[in-house]
């Protein structure tokens, strides 16, 4: 019988395939398999954090500026400023080959646009998530979580749940209830937040050989440990994050966050996902991407 990693309930009949990082941030390939996070927590993440995530102003952005598209293979709508009006109107951008398609439901705008009065479309960039945020806290918390698994390797899974992550032997219980049912004080596990990259860095890609856009990176950290018997060993893990350039971390075992902070300090802020990467190319593609967008008439 399958348990659902977070609710501990029956979850063999369960369809639902869970991504660690939504879809509609560009992942299609950290998923955990059907009947390890049953259809009713994955439904309760999805509406209930990632879709209030990425309904704020910095996730829409992000979406809209880097065409990323949502589960259901559509572009994400934003506000654009047309100054020759003094007008928002929503829309969708598109880059194709050397054009950029705007689409938008306003027959008088379009008509301006074909007669020459509209030449110009502003877009507002919006560079970082809101901090500290309550959602982001408790996101984080079930990516760590699914991660945790998903680090063990496939073929480990079931030994980690049973062993591990099980209901009367859960050593991330304190994590896992917070992402499933949040904090009834009100209290936000703490997170760490910071832009460590460009969006759209170029980076080397070492399994596929090739300079490329890295949207994600994840890892767990461990920042120190203490072997107490041959078999156990206390450590202080911390699960890192990176999103379009911003490093997220928070600790998998305690709420505060300092420690991580501390090691920063202590290594000279280089982020643990960085230390080895040093095939960056000095450019971005957001310093190709300009959010002021004109259109002159011939």
């Amino acid at each position: 019988m399958n348990t659902c990693i977070f609710c501990h309930k029956d979850s063999s009949l369960s369809t639902s395939v869970e991504h660690i990082i939504p879809e509609s941030l560009g992942n299609k390939h950290h998923i955990i398999p059907r009947g390890y996070v049953c259809d009713e927590c994955n439904n309760y993440f999805g509406k209930k954090i990632e879709q209030v995530l990425l309904s704020q102003p910095y996730f829409i952005s992000l979406r809209f500026r880097n065409e990323i598209r949502n589960k259901k293979d559509k572009l994400v709508k934003d506000n654009i400023y047309i100054p020759e009006i003094n007008k928002y109107v929503e829309c969708t951008f598109e880059t194709k080959e050397d054009k950029i398609a705007i689409s938008f439901d306003d027959k008088e705008i379009f008509e301006q646009i074909k007669n020459g009065n509209i030449k110009s479309f502003v877009n507002l960039k919006i560079s970082e998530p809101e901090y500290p945020s309550s959602i982001m806290s408790r996101f984080l918390a079930k990516c760590a979580y699914e991660f945790f698994l998903y680090n063990m390797g496939e073929e480990n899974y079931d030994d980690c749940v049973t062993d591990l992550l099980g209901k009367e032997n859960d050593i991330l219980k304190n994590l896992r209830e917070y992402a499933r049912y949040g904090n009834s004080n009100k209290k936000i596990w703490q997170y760490y937040q910071r832009r460590t990259q460009s969006e759209g860095t170029i980076r080397h890609n070492r399994f596929s050989g090739r300079y490329q856009e890295i949207i994600h990176k994840m890892m767990l950290f461990c920042r120190e440990y203490e072997k107490i018997s041959e078999e156990d060993i206390k450590a202080e893990i911390y699960f890192i994050m990176e999103i379009a350039g911003i490093e997220y971390a928070i600790c998998i075992s305690d709420p505060n966050i300092s420690g991580y902070i501390e090691w920063l300090k202590e290594n000279g802020g280089v982020s643990p996902l960085n230390e080895k990467d040093d095939n960056i190319l000095p450019y971005s593609l957001s310093n190709m991407n300009p959010f002021l967008i004109s259109k002159k008439g011939n």
